[in-house]
């Protein structure tokens, strides 16, 4: 499992959420998401389906598509041998998808480092701030913890929706690192944004504690 997380999280840091949530669904036939949306990579759309509309999403090239669109039994008939079940497949996939939102966090940590190496504040660089960098060391040591929790306990429902949050938060603190640009929709932080939304179609909560 290491090997696909790794794989998962390098796809998204390298291309983005989509190149990662792609490569997620190739691994894991996961059938039904949680809930009565499914994301997918807009190219991967079905046949027929009836597609929520979304801006951000769109210029992302993720889609949400409404829930159910096929029989049941078909998404059960492809099921790999290796997991116990649906509710199993579709833990391990927000899993994966949780390995890919943390590159895209990291993705969006290395533009956040980029944009404030280009700026001046008391005459030296933004990023060279003790609280810029506390900032980037702390989400940097943090997404290193998401990332072990993902690996010990990819099949445990609380455990991966506990990671999906980390991951919100930490977005959160790097998306403050870009001032006003953080809430443009053609910004970094869009991919974060998205990726929060499709991880949420996929995550299964009904049995984490609030």
């Amino acid at each position: 499992m290491r090997d696909t997380l790794v794989a998962c999280e390098a796809a998204a840091h390298d291309g983005g959420f989509t190149p990662g949530l792609e490569l997620a669904l190739r691994t894991v036939e996961v059938g039904a998401p949680a809930g009565r949306v499914a994301a997918f990579p807009a190219g991967r759309v079905p046949a027929g389906a009836e597609v929520v509309p979304h801006r951000l999403a769109e210029m992302e090239g993720v889609a949400f598509v409404a829930w159910p669109h096929r029989p049941a039994e078909s998404a059960e008939s492809a099921a790999p041998a290796s997991y116990d079940g649906p509710d199993d497949r579709r833990t391990v996939f927000a899993a994966l998808l949780g390995a890919v939102r943390v590159g895209v966090s990291r993705r969006l940590l290395d533009d956040a480092v980029a944009h404030l190496s280009g700026r001046v504040g008391g005459g030296e660089p933004l990023i060279r701030k003790q609280l810029v960098l506390g900032t980037v060391a702390d989400v940097m040591t943090a997404l290193d913890a998401v990332r072990q929790l993902l690996l010990v306990a990819h099949r445990v429902p609380a455990a991966v929706a506990d990671a999906h949050d980390r991951i919100t938060a930490l977005d959160w603190d790097t998306a403050k690192l870009f001032g006003a640009s953080g809430y443009l929709a053609d910004g970094p932080v869009r991919a974060a944004y998205v990726g929060r939304l499709a991880a949420d179609c996929w995550t299964d909560r009904e049995d984490v504690q609030p």
